[in-house]
């Protein structure tokens, strides 16, 4: 007894759920560390596109706020 196209389809969409379960998984587990890295490349671009000059006005802007 062959196995059916049904049974084939079937077991190739449990493999998908489960692998992309699988990554959702790995993704909030290191969620903390992917904003951290977000956030610190755009202070990078920042920094690097538009000079060290607006970020120190920018810095200083914020520092008087806290």
């Amino acid at each position: 007894m062959g196995y059916t196209l049904q049974d084939i389809l079937n077991s190739m969409l449990t493999a998908i759920q489960d692998v992309l379960g699988n990554v959702a998984s790995a993704i909030a587990d290191n969620a903390a560390v992917i904003g951290t890295l977000v956030v610190l490349g755009g202070l990078t671009y920042a920094v690097a596109r538009y000079g060290s000059r607006v970020f120190r006005q920018f810095t200083r802007v914020f520092g008087a706020l806290f």
